[in-house]
């Protein structure tokens, strides 16, 4: 296959064992390609977060929620309103407030949400990490627990728990809080800490705790685009009247985590790009060696009337072909590492016996490298490497022919 002159001694030399297997150039191979493998895997851990803040937490708590300055007894007449707002992909409607759950033994604060199961699967995806020994059916006062809080608790699928409501029901004893024991009908377990307060039973059920009758406390919404939840928010509000509703979006609690995961994925970017550049910077030296090396090659191309484009393209060619070399080796070395990660972090932490990422909102650690991440990493190294071939390019440019040949 034809080649160019100067692509086939830029080869050869790659090939020759005076300049790239010297103990330098092998030096900047392994410094490239542990700083693409470092910085892939680092930008896969902050997508793999990502990853799991969109198809977990924001596909599991509603983007909007709308509550009643008194509860409403017309909610089908709202949900039907709020069902044709732009950019509304689903409505539910919820009983919910503050409660305790109690066992013989412990205790644990939660937010009680009831719903309909049917309707709530249009607006959160929290059933399908479920696995219901029970359906939650009005009159039999089953709930759901996440897995995080059946632990706390101490119960299993088939317990009991006592629910606590701060209201209180005066009797002729005396006056007590309001009180119900409940089936533990199933587990959600979605791998996030959401696990550790999610309770979720019937919206009849919880409309008899909270005496509403056949009223709600409000409705859940999903929106198309989670990222658009303030604008839905605003119409949504608009359209019930802000005389009877007030609403909120995830923003206002999870907005900051959201935002701070993007952030800190572009500062890694940049912060370990600088590895990368001192891998570049030893390749410099690198082919600075192989240019003194090969002088006498160099003028006696000269001599024979090869352009000077011709020679300083060599050395861009040697540059890049070990600069390809360790960026592949970086890029798979990145991704093995990444699946390595990923599948032995369950067992680190059975072996150790401690929730290493019991403390933050996503309990596992999540790899995920998406094509746009994986070129942007590729480029920048091979931008970067590229850069590095100037100074030997023009150290090329600048030897003197006659002075190199009178000494050879």
């Amino acid at each position: 296959m034809f080649r160019p002159l100067a692509v086939n001694i830029g080869l050869r030399y790659a090939h020759s064992r005076a300049s790239f297997i010297s103990f330098v150039s092998v030096l900047s191979l392994a410094g490239l390609a542990i700083s693409v493998a470092v910085l892939l895997f680092v930008q896969g851990i902050v997508a793999g977060f990502e990853r799991e803040m969109n198809d977990r937490v924001l596909a599991i708590v509603p983007h909007v929620t709308v509550t009643g300055h008194a509860p409403l007894h017309d909610f089908r007449h709202a949900e039907t309103l709020v069902a044709g707002v732009d950019g509304v992909a689903g409505v539910a409607a919820v009983v919910e407030g503050g409660a305790l759950l109690a066992t013989p033994t412990r205790v644990a604060g939660v937010n009680l949400v009831g719903v309909d199961p049917g309707s709530y699967a249009g607006v959160s995806r929290v059933f399908d990490f479920a696995e219901l020994a029970e359906p939650l059916a009005a009159g039999r006062f089953n709930v759901v627990l996440g897995v995080g809080l059946a632990s706390r608790l101490g119960v299993w699928v088939g317990d009991s728990v006592t629910a606590v409501l701060p209201e209180a029901t005066v009797t002729p004893l005396g006056t007590f809080a309001r009180q119900k024991r409940l089936k533990v009908a199933g587990l959600v377990n979605t791998g996030s800490q959401l696990d550790r307060a999610i309770a979720y039973l019937a919206r009849e059920d919880a409309g008899r705790l909270f005496r509403l009758g056949d009223a709600v406390h409000g409705l859940h919404v999903a929106g198309n685009d989670p990222l658009q939840a303030d604008a839905v928010r605003s119409r949504v509000t608009r359209v019930l009247g802000a005389h009877r509703v007030r609403g909120h979006s995830w923003f206002s609690s999870l907005g900051n985590l959201y935002n701070a995961i993007g952030v800190t994925k572009n500062m890694l970017f940049l912060l370990l790009s600088l590895l990368i550049a001192v891998a570049a910077f030893n390749l410099v030296s690198s082919l600075v060696m192989v240019v003194n090396e090969r002088r006498g090659d160099i003028a006696m191309l000269r001599t024979m009337g090869s352009p000077l484009s011709m020679t300083v393209t060599s050395f861009a060619v040697l540059g890049l072909v070990i600069a390809g070399i360790g960026v592949a080796i970086g890029v798979g070395g990145g991704l093995v590492l990444g699946v390595i990660a990923e599948a032995g972090f369950p067992w680190l932490e059975a072996v150790l016996g401690v929730p290493l990422m019991g403390e933050y909102l996503i309990t596992t650690l999540p790899v995920a490298f998406a094509v746009d991440d994986v070129a942007r990493v590729v480029g920048t190294a091979l931008a970067l490497c590229l850069l590095a071939t100037l100074l030997p390019a023009w150290r090329v440019a600048h030897l003197n022919p006659a002075e190199v040949l009178r000494h050879e």
